[in-house]
């Protein structure tokens, strides 16, 4: 088996085990560290992050890792974010797939939080939340009024959601959503109904 090689010009520097996969290296370009094996190289430059036998460590006991918003603790995993209905159910209104877990407050009943457009979501996706304080309308995304279904109805609807309840909305398909929610006290809802948009 050959030896280690240490090598270093004035870009860079490294060195180089043999392996039966090809050569591996550890070293630095400028002020980067990296990881390469037959010529595929992966930057390490969050050093707030600890890289030990394989696992991510948490820099701060208990604390979990988040990566752009997705924190992973314990084994379980979660995006939380943070949406203030609209007048319109625009801008911080509008629900994205991409929420795992929302938290909505309003400053009226009568304001707008919007789903995801059904068909750049994927089918299946489950978007669970609360509504903090006051109540809500939910309406599907705008471009979608005309044709998915929010509780198998359609057409310009919304749905009254209560101040103080959990929520989920499902995609059961590409044009239909399912809403259900419960009070605070873990009473589930009777089946909400969309009326037509005032």
């Amino acid at each position: 088996m050959e030896k280690p090689k240490l090598k270093a010009n004035l870009i860079q520097s490294y060195i180089e085990f043999p392996t039966r996969v090809g050569k591996l290296r550890f070293g630095s370009e400028g002020n980067k560290l990296f990881i390469e094996i037959n010529e595929e190289r992966v930057y390490l430059t969050n050093t707030s992050m600890n890289l030990i036998a394989g696992n991510m460590v948490e820099k701060t006991a208990g604390a979990g890792i988040t990566i752009d918003g997705l924190t992973i603790k314990d084994g379980a995993s979660g995006k939380r974010v943070t949406h203030v209905a609209t007048n319109d159910g625009l801008t911080t209104g509008q629900l994205t797939g991409a929420d795992q877990f929302v938290i909505i407050t309003s400053a009226n009943i009568d304001y707008i939080v919007s789903l995801p457009k059904g068909a750049d979501t994927p089918v299946g996706t489950i978007i669970r939340g609360m509504i903090d304080g006051t109540g809500c309308e939910l309406r599907v995304h705008p471009d979608d009024a005309a044709a998915v279904k929010l509780n198998n109805i359609t057409t310009n609807v919304e749905a009254a959601i209560p101040s103080d309840t959990s929520i989920v909305m499902e995609l059961i398909s590409a044009t239909e959503w399912i809403l259900t929610a419960t009070t605070n006290l873990g009473v589930v809802l009777t089946a909400i109904v969309p009326d037509a948009v005032a």
